[in-house]
Formats: C-alpha cells, structure tokens, sequence
C-alpha cells in the first residue's frame, strides 16, 4: 500500500494447493497473510486473531459455505472488507454476494490467471476499507467532540448564572449601603464626598448593567433555539413600538421597507433588530437620527441591512465592534460592550452572517443573513 501499511489477509480455502499457489503468487506483495482451511475455522480466526484489512473467502467450503460466513461477518462493526472467490460462480452468486455486504466478486480460473488481477482488487478494497475506517473514526471523534462540547456548554451556562449570583450579593450590598450613605448622611458630605458617593451608585448599576448582559449573552450563545415563519415586517414595527421612548426623546425617524417572512426564532431576533436600531440612534451626535431598514432576496438566505445617519465606524475597527467587551466610544457613550456580540450570536444561531459597511462620520450600514431553507436549530 501507499502509506507503507502491510495487508493482514485471512484466507478461508479449503484446497491446500490453491493455497500454496496463492502464497508463493503474493510473495513479493508483502502481504501478511493467514490462512483458514473451513469456514468455521475462519469466523474463530477473525474474531479471535483480528483485526484483518481484507477476508478472501472461497465460496464452496466444508462446514459453512461462502454465503453462510459472509452472513457471520456481516453481523460485525465495523463490517470488515470481503472478496468472494468461487471456481464454479455464477451470476446469481455474484449478485447476492454483493447484496450481502462483499467488496467484490471473482471466479477463479482454472490455470491461475486469477491471481494477477486479485491483488489490483486486494489493493482497492483494502483502500476503500481504510477510507471508510478513517471516516469512522472520524465521525467517532466529532460525535465525542460535540458532546463535550455540550456538556462544556452546559457548564460554562451553569457558571455564568452561579456567578452572576454571587457577584449580584455583593454588588446589592455595596448599593445598600451607598443609599443609606446618600440619603442618611448626604447633607453632612461635602461636594467631593457626594460626587465620589456618586461615582459608586454608578458604578454599581453599570456593574449590574454588565452582568445582565453577560447572563443574556451567556443564554444567546448557549441554548438551542426553535423556529417558525415569522412576519418580519410584523416584527420590526413592535421593536419600534417598543423603542417609542427612545425615538421620540431623539426625534428620530425610523423607516423600513416591505419586508420578508421568514424562518427564525422570533425572541432571538426581536432583540437584533432592537439593538441595531438602538444603536443606530445612540450613536448619532449632531443631527436627528434617520435609520432605514430593507431585506433583499438572495439565492439562499434574506440579506437585511440596517442604514443610519450617525458617526459611522472607521473600517479598521469592522470586525472589532462585534466581539465581546469591545467599545469604541467608551467615554461619550454609554454601554456595556455587549450589543454587537449579541447581534452576532443571534445571527449565527440562524447560520447567518453580520457585517458592517461604514466611514467614520459617514453614517453604517449594519447587513446580516437569514437562511430561508433551515427547518429547525439545536
């Protein structure tokens, strides 16, 4: 073989001179070979001496026939790799040894000939047979991997929420305390004092504001998720609803064109289009905010985009804003880093894909894609 392997071979003959022939003809093949005189002696030697690249097995044998073991070996997993040989064949044994799990057919000849086109036969299905062992393997390794991977996923959403419990105790504490100082002792505190007081009641609710958004990341990113058709026209017209406040106190003006029904989870993108257009807002400095929302038809999926009027993004920083903990504008605006991450899990629990087009002070353009042919998630 090509990678240097020797081919073990159990050979089940019951004629001693066909099996001398067959040594000293594959002699120079380095072939490891053993040989079984019966059928029944060949099922103890494959179970007992295994395992084997290749079984040839002679179709007319004492005690069990060709058939009858192939029957036996065919109960195996992994199925091992079979040649029948038979010197008095036909079709009809051809074709059911075939449907009975052999690689492949040869009748014998009665000079020998045979011998030089077995070992092409020997080579391809021992080739076919280590393919598919490898494939086995594998499918073995990404079926072990997916499930630690299940189970870490699982952990890591236990930890996030014992963590988040055990950070809140503290944190409720620390606030406690800052408003009784606040409301007890507030008039005996100097400027400096109550600006400091200040700075704590602060940083406390972002801190709460941060771990709500890791534990809200943590249930994206983790749980599987459950689709049906939803109107997403419908859906936006809610989250603009539900923005109402936000608009309003910004004046701003929030358009979309006719748009798609589509296959999805209908919380998970809810919250998408509710965070990209919170964003589009927020992050506009001296001008109305103007966002604008179309879908257009691609071979397999929905492209939506998301256009706004504000400050825009240098195009270095295209694929920075959508990790986790990573903000720009740390100091002019407020947030927790999260809402792009988010956007992006969301996106890929769909099998989608989110991107940004955008100049610094140009305005962005958020687009990501919704498969329209995914029946279900998990």
């Amino acid at each position: 073989m090509e990678n240097g392997t020797p081919i073990r071979i159990l050979y089940m003959e019951d004629d001693p001179g066909l099996v001398r022939l067959f040594e000293k003809r594959m002699a120079k093949k380095g072939y490891l070979i053993s040989i079984a005189p019966n059928g029944r002696e060949g099922l103890r030697m494959f179970s007992e001496e295994g395992p084997f690249d290749m079984l040839l097995v002679d179709y007319q044998m004492p005690e069990l026939n060709g058939l009858q073991v192939l029957e036996e070996l065919m109960t195996n997993e992994p199925r091992p790799a079979v040649i029948m040989l038979t010197g008095a064949g036909n079709e009809e044994i051809a074709v059911e040894s075939m449907k009975k799990g052999a690689y492949d057919y040869i009748q014998k000849d009665i000079d020998g000939r045979y011998f030089r086109l077995l070992p092409i036969v020997i080579e391809e299905s021992v080739k076919r047979y280590r393919m598919e062992a490898e494939k086995r393997r594998m499918q073995q390794e990404l079926k072990k991997y997916a499930q630690e991977l299940e189970r870490s996923n699982k952990e890591l959403q236990q930890f996030a929420y014992v963590v988040s419990h055990d950070l809140k105790e503290p944190l409720h504490t620390i606030q406690g305390f800052a408003k009784y100082i606040e409301e007890t002792y507030g008039e005996d505190l100097d400027e400096q004092g109550n600006e400091f007081l200040g700075y704590i009641i602060e940083g406390t609710q972002r801190m709460e504001r941060l771990i709500e958004g890791l534990l809200e990341y943590s249930r994206v990113k983790f749980k599987g998720i459950k689709l049906k058709d939803i109107d997403s026209g419908a859906l936006v017209d809610n989250v603009v609803k539900d923005l109402k406040a936000t608009i309003d106190k910004r004046c701003a003006k929030v358009t979309y064109e006719a748009l798609p029904t589509i296959r999805g989870n209908e919380r998970q993108l809810n919250r998408l289009f509710q965070n990209l257009i919170d964003n589009a807002i927020k992050y506009c400095r001296d001008r109305k905010p103007q966002v604008h929302i179309r879908a257009e038809k691609q071979e397999n999926a929905w492209q939506f985009s998301v256009q706004d009027n504000g400050i825009g993004i240098d195009p270095r920083y295209g694929e920075k804003i959508f990790a986790i903990f990573q903000r720009l504008h740390s100091k002019e605006f407020t947030g927790d880093g999260l809402g792009l991450a988010i956007c992006k899990k969301i996106v890929e629990n769909h099998r989608g894909e989110i991107w940004v087009k955008s100049r610094y002070g140009e305005g962005a353009t958020f687009y990501f894609t919704i498969p329209d042919r995914v029946k279900h998630i998990s």
